[in-house]
């Protein structure tokens, strides 16, 4: 099947989905479903219809690095040393990820949907998703468990079009359908051992400049990390039920202790502590 994009270059109209080629197509991904190039020739034919750029399969897990399951490569447009520093803890900032640990929801969202207010205003929308993503985000979510979510990830350059959001709000069933059944061929053996140090808690071979880290409470832990990720005071407040006065104590209290005094200097120690 094949149909004519609109001007902004993005989808076919949603009724492309009344075709046969469309079903056919769907149908036959099931036969990859315990093959290695499953997630490959789900995107493949994902973008038939809709423009994306790079690509990710993965699993977020609450206490653990995420597991990249697939992922596009380097001719794609991706940058491998940018997903490397993803998985070293650039993830703990990453809204998807936030918005899957403390929601654990099934279906597609936007960027929009989960972005916080001062998202682009960030170190991390600056140094990581203006380079990895560029423009805008869309991720299927399949929760797995309590603790883990399966998530296959679209970017693209430019904002994607409410006609390409249309046609792939359509389609959901059908991807989260696959997504749940190919997790009975994806290799999850994995070791029992306990998960690698958080950024925020260097183990004791950690650096000595990094031993500051150490003195912030958990809840400054969790302020300075929704912070970084552009969570606004008040954004702050709401998600951790405490006052707006808490939060501005908290941040004074962490700034003290770290001896920052800005966001940048912030974000600047977290990239210390993660490499």
């Amino acid at each position: 099947m094949t149909s004519d994009a609109d001007d902004s270059g993005q989808a076919p109209a949603p009724s492309a989905l009344e075709s046969v080629a469309w079903h056919r197509a769907f149908g036959a991904l099931t036969d990859k479903l315990d093959g290695a190039n499953f997630w490959l020739a789900t995107v493949r034919t994902l973008g038939r219809y809709v423009d994306f750029d790079t690509w990710v399969a993965l699993i977020f897990h609450h206490r653990q690095p995420p597991r990249i399951l697939a992922e596009s490569d380097e001719d794609d447009g991706a940058d491998e040393a940018l997903f490397q520093d993803y998985q070293r803890g650039l993830y703990l900032l990453d809204p998807f990820y936030i918005d899957a640990r403390d929601h654990a929801r099934a279906g597609l969202y936007t960027l929009a949907d989960v972005a916080p207010q001062c998202f682009q205003n960030t170190e991390y929308y600056q140094r990581y998703f203006q380079r990895n993503i560029v423009a805008d985000e869309v991720q299927f979510n399949c929760p797995l468990d309590g603790e883990r979510s399966l998530c296959l990830s679209l970017g693209s350059t430019r904002p994607y079009s409410s006609q390409a959001l249309g046609l792939l709000s359509l389609v959901q069933p059908w991807v989260l359908a696959l997504m749940r059944q190919r997790m009975h061929f994806e290799f999850e053996h994995e070791e029992s051992s306990p998960p690698g140090p958080h950024p925020w808690h260097p183990s004791p071979q950690a650096p000595r400049e990094l031993e500051s880290h150490q003195t912030l409470t958990e809840r400054e832990r969790e302020v300075s990390q929704l912070m970084l990720g552009g969570s606004s005071t008040k954004e702050i407040a709401r998600r951790l039920v405490i006052s707006v006065e808490t939060v501005r104590a908290h941040k004074k209290h962490l700034y003290a202790k770290l001896g920052i005094n800005s966001q940048s200097e912030l974000f600047a120690l977290f990239w210390q502590a993660r490499r």
